[in-house]
């Protein structure tokens, strides 16, 4: 997995890990807490629709504003602000401009690798 953390009892710096993040690449995973990975990334369009059917998944507005697209309504999340997505809803976030995103959801889930 592409940036992954060993467990450490150093710190991580958001800001410094988001500077090395490029808008359109996979989320970098800065830490793996019993199975739960945390990402970060820089989302920019759509993302594909997509269900996990067995697990949960949380998007953390970091910066500039996301939103998560249910097939019934749209969620706007303005930085500081936070979505549980449950398992088997199926989801797509879409950001009209570079909007910094956390990522929390176990090691497990299959993620489609278009965006």
């Amino acid at each position: 997995m592409r940036g992954m953390m060993t467990p450490s009892t150093t710190k991580t710096s958001l800001a410094a890990s988001l500077a090395a993040v490029e808008a359109g690449t996979p989320p970098l995973t800065v830490a793996d807490i019993n199975g739960t990975l945390v990402k970060i990334g820089k989302f920019k369009g759509a993302f594909v629709w997509h269900s996990h059917e067995h697990e949960d998944e949380l998007f953390w507005c970091l910066g500039g504003r996301l939103t998560i697209q249910f097939r019934d309504r749209d969620v706007k999340l303005e930085a500081g602000e936070m979505i549980l997505v449950p398992r088997g809803v199926e989801h797509r976030s879409v950001a009209e401009e570079e909007a910094q995103v956390a990522i929390i959801h176990p090691a497990a889930t299959v993620v489609p690798s278009v965006r």
